[in-house]
């Protein structure tokens, strides 16, 4: 039986470690996938502000004049315990069909579900989406924080002000449905 090391020592060159060609093939799927999101943030727009009865078909109708539609994504408001979508995602064909669906409800906020409430319409940012990818290369880094540590002040004040601010809505909400409110219309507010 032949001893590997003579084969590596016949052909001139160490063989390539399976580990270090998975990680470069890893890394280069990594960069394709980030470069496809990024292309896909660029043609995607951001609408703000939308009534409760506005759907997919109502904002695919409106943007027909200017753009064509590939999805629309309703991002959830996770500040209150209620489905209730007042902001979308719509991905269009290309960048410039986004700018000019966001001149377009800059010049007719109406547009998108008509009076009482105008929308806001912006060009969408890697934030926004909730599936995004991390970006390659980049590593999370995790650690737990004691009583004593220096950044345990800064956390425990962030961690208080989010409870407050959650009592806050829910009262606000709670308050809205007893007095007869629209409760879109707070949210609009907020």
């Amino acid at each position: 039986m032949a001893n590997p090391d003579e084969h590596v020592e016949r052909l001139g060159a160490p063989m390539a470690n399976p580990d270090e060609h998975d990680e470069n093939m890893m890394g280069e799927h990594a960069e394709k996938e980030y470069a496809d999101f990024e292309a896909r943030v660029k043609r995607t727009i951001y609408i703000d502000h939308l009534s409760p009865v506005v759907t997919r078909q109502v904002i695919r109708a409106a943007l027909s004049q200017c753009a064509n539609v590939v999805s629309v994504e309703f991002v959830e408001n996770y500040t209150i315990p209620y489905d209730i979508p007042a902001a979308a995602l719509v991905e269009l064909d290309d960048e410039s069909q986004a700018k000019s669906a966001v001149d377009l409800m800059r010049d007719f906020p109406f547009i998108i579900g008509g009076m009482p409430r105008p929308v806001r319409a912006s060009l969408a940012r890697p934030e926004m989406f909730p599936d995004r990818p991390s970006p390659p290369g980049s590593k999370m880094e995790f650690l737990w924080l004691k009583q004593g540590d220096p950044e345990y002040d800064g956390m425990s004040k962030l961690k208080s002000l989010a409870k407050r601010q959650e009592a806050e809505n829910m009262a606000l909400i709670k308050g809205c449905r007893c007095h007869g409110v629209v409760l879109s219309a707070v949210l609009w507010l907020a």
